[in-house]
């Protein structure tokens, strides 16, 4: 029963490290791409009005979701006014993880 639980706590542990895998890699993807129309925390760029603040989001929306709509927005949301994001796979997968831990 020891040995089971303690694989378990390992699956858990392993599967919350791979889901924060590239979360650093997002913020600096953020910082490059995202901050210049939105903010975190009240800092962000000249248009941060526009794309508004992205404090909880990781709260608000499950990875799944903020997945398809980083580069698509109109697919989840018709009235977005973010434009399509022309991103590798693996970017996307950063920020979603990034955003993930906006809590």
């Amino acid at each position: 029963m020891m040995l089971r639980t303690i694989g378990m706590l390992g699956t858990l542990f392993a599967s919350a490290s791979l889901a924060l895998a590239g979360a650093d890699e997002g913020k600096a993807l953020y910082a490059q791409k995202c901050a210049v129309c939105h903010s975190i925390g009240g800092e962000g760029g000249m248009m941060k009005a526009k794309g508004g603040p992205l404090d909880g989001v990781g709260a608000k929306r499950d990875a799944a979701w903020l997945k398809a709509y980083i580069p698509d927005p109109k697919s989840k949301m018709p009235d977005a006014k973010m434009p399509k994001m022309s991103l590798t796979a693996q970017q996307i997968d950063d920020l979603v993880a990034y955003m993930q831990t906006l809590k």
